[in-house]
């Protein structure tokens, strides 16, 4: 054999051996297996739980979503329990105090027949979560974490006081919500505090249920109590009838300050002072990948918020009422203008 056929022969092997050796390309590599999440919604698709999907997309983590809305009903949520057993996700995300509690149960009673416990969980969108769900926001102690959404109570005083001085605080409230009388046990502390009172008015509760219709005549009984603006708590119940509370409020001429951002963005409340909710979804999300991706324990996560406060101002109910913020105030806020479809 010649020295060049030799040459060839070698040439020729060590090409076989670089083809075997070699890794398979992108186009023969198995797709990755993506992490199984099971949402548990309250209150049907928003923008927490949009920004919590999105999270993942923009991370480029695969991820298969089961998605499930109580659609306010209680009853189902044992099922929901059942059925995140039943597949064995990977992950659960809770939406909201009732989904989160009932399914995760509270940090005293973490039931392991009734509630998720083996699974390792996310929530979001839970007002109260200390003292409830988890007994200390550095660790949950549990195989869960979250993140908190309200921006704390003496905070948002602050932002009131700061467009119009308070004497008297009103609160329309359910008597039903335990979110709202957290509330307005810290408003009234607040209150002896810096000076202004707070007058209160629970809607009325027939069979068992709180009645939109009796909304306005609360609003009216705080408006001849004097009130000087309303604010509106974290609560279900007055986020789906904001139209009816707000409006109730703009008709009176009070001014209203929302807990979330929704009376805000989509009603007829003046201002808010909120962590958005698609970023909650988000920080939460990441909270997800921490456990998902990178095998953090839950219970070494800690529960915060969003480093990033909103303040939203309603332009259309600030030219309404005739209130105009002061300068500082409106230099920091998001303005908002449904009237003329505007967001600054």
């Amino acid at each position: 054999m010649s020295k060049a056929a030799r040459r060839l022969l070698a040439l020729l092997g060590l090409g076989l051996f670089l083809v075997a050796a070699a890794p398979a390309g992108a186009a023969d590599a198995p797709p990755v297996k993506p992490f199984r999440i099971y949402m548990a919604l309250w209150r049907g698709w928003e923008e927490a739980a949009q920004g919590f999907k999105d999270y993942f997309t923009n991370q480029n983590i695969p991820v298969e979503l089961i998605i499930r809305d109580a659609g306010q009903d209680r009853s189902k949520l044992a099922e929901f329990v059942a059925e995140a057993k039943r597949l064995d996700v990977d992950l659960v995300f809770t939406w909201g105090t009732t989904v989160t509690e009932d399914m995760l149960g509270r940090y005293d009673d973490p039931d392991t027949n009734s509630h998720i416990t083996k699974i390792p969980a996310v929530f979001a969108i839970v007002s109260q979560p200390l003292g409830g769900v988890v007994p200390s926001l550095t660790s949950s102690a549990r195989n869960i974490t979250g993140t908190t959404y309200l921006v704390p109570t003496e905070t948002q005083v602050n932002l009131i006081q700061s467009y119009r001085p308070l004497k008297r605080l009103g609160v329309v409230y359910n008597p039903l919500e335990r979110n709202s009388l957290v509330a307005i046990d810290e408003l009234t502390a607040i209150g002896a505090k810096l000076g202004f009172t707070v007058a209160t008015a629970a809607v009325d509760v027939e069979d068992g249920k709180p009645k939109p219709a009796s909304i306005p005549a609360k609003v009216a009984a705080l408006k001849t109590a004097g009130v000087d603006f309303l604010y509106i708590p974290p609560d279900t119940f007055l986020n789906v009838n904001r139209d009816i509370l707000t409006g109730a409020a703009l008709e009176m001429s009070i001014p209203t300050f929302a807990a979330g951002e929704n009376p805000v963005l989509t009603s007829k409340a003046l201002l808010g002072g909120v962590y958005r909710y698609y970023t909650v979804g988000q920080l939460t999300a990441y909270k997800a990948e921490q456990i998902l991706v990178h095998k953090v324990k839950p219970q070494d996560i800690p529960i915060d918020a969003p480093k990033r406060l909103s303040i939203i101002l309603n332009m259309a109910v600030v030219r309404q009422l005739g209130l105009y913020p002061p300068m500082k105030l409106l230099g920091l806020a998001e303005i908002v203008d449904p009237a003329e479809g505007k967001r600054k």
